[in-house]
């Protein structure tokens, strides 16, 4: 188990309600990074993933800046846990930026079996996926969905990089409802 997955492991819910699968997991931490979700150990910068995802999630978090969450990141990975949100990611290493989107996807597409035995691991069949970015979706949706379970997303969530903060946290917040109809 890696550094990064026995830090995630702290903040596992008890029961999944929804589980978001994102592409693939930080670098080291000790390398300057925006992907960092489930590191609290110091405060840091363009953690879009985070930011964004927490903001579309809660409204008191909506508008505080990216500093104010960072520096509350515990409060609001506990508050996430105890909602029952988790977040994997389709591969299990990290894959640099220069890695083009598809090889991505045959990284993906090869590691389907293993990313299918992990969300049966984590999942049941109450348990709603959301898929985050293109190449997770164009690959692992339908597989997913045939194998049983209930991907939310219909259409593509972009990672909510430089330019795509607005539209993710937009498209979170109505799959969040959509979520929340479901279940009453």
């Amino acid at each position: 188990m890696s550094e990064y997955d026995k830090i995630r492991q702290e903040y596992r819910p008890e029961h999944i309600k929804v589980l978001l699968i994102a592409e693939s997991p930080p670098p080291a931490a000790s390398i300057d990074s925006s992907r960092h979700f489930y590191r609290s150990d110091k405060a840091r910068t363009g953690d879009r993933l985070f930011t964004n995802t927490i903001k579309a999630l809660y409204p008191a978090a909506a508008d505080k800046t990216e500093k104010e969450l960072e520096e509350e990141k515990e409060h609001w990975l506990r508050h996430f846990q105890a909602n029952g949100w988790y977040m994997i990611e389709a591969l299990e290493q990290s894959q640099q930026h220069k890695v083009t989107k598809a090889e991505r996807q045959e990284l993906i597409q090869n590691n389907l079996p293993r990313l299918l035995k992990r969300v049966k691991e984590l999942a049941d069949s109450s348990t709603k996926i959301i898929l985050i970015k293109s190449n997770v979706f164009v690959v692992a949706a339908e597989p997913l969905c045939q194998a049983g379970y209930h991907v939310l997303n219909e259409q593509l969530l972009d990672y909510p990089g430089q330019y795509n903060q607005t539209a993710y946290r937009q498209k979170l917040a109505s799959l969040i409802q959509k979520t929340s109809a479901e279940q009453h």
